[in-house]
């Protein structure tokens, strides 16, 4: 299910990229004592610019002073495309066709209810 918003005030990281689908997986795990794992992921990635982590996220469908000022800095945002941002003022976005989040309680190497995620660029849970 497509979302245009997620927050939560727990840490996350980005955990596995595949650049041939586009998928992008951010993950908060159970460590620490947290009771259950969250999955945020974005499909048909086009573009996008992120830290290794986030103590604490909120992701969002851009406002259009936000979606105007990515087209001045970045070029326009492909038809079929939604800007998310990550960060105020640009400092993380994603260009993609969709968001979705999933918490459940896998384990740390347990595949993503999101599918494996199998390239040079992604995490522990790898293909």
């Amino acid at each position: 299910m497509r979302i245009d918003e997620f927050r939560s005030e727990r840490e996350f990281k980005v955990w596995a990229y595949s650049p041939s689908h586009g998928r992008l997986l951010l993950r908060s795990t159970m460590e620490g004592g947290q009771p259950s794992r969250i999955d945020l992921y974005f499909g048909a990635v086009d573009r996008m610019l992120l830290r290794p982590s986030y103590r604490g996220l909120r992701a969002a469908v851009a406002d259009p002073l936000e979606a105007e000022a990515y087209r001045r800095r970045f070029g326009e945002i492909p038809d079929r495309y939604t800007l998310f941002t990550l960060e105020p003022d640009l400092g993380s976005f994603v260009v993609a066709g969709v968001m979705q989040s999933h918490e459940d309680t896998g384990a740390y190497l347990d595949t993503s209810f999101f599918g494996r995620f199998s390239s040079a660029l992604a995490g522990p849970e790898a293909g």
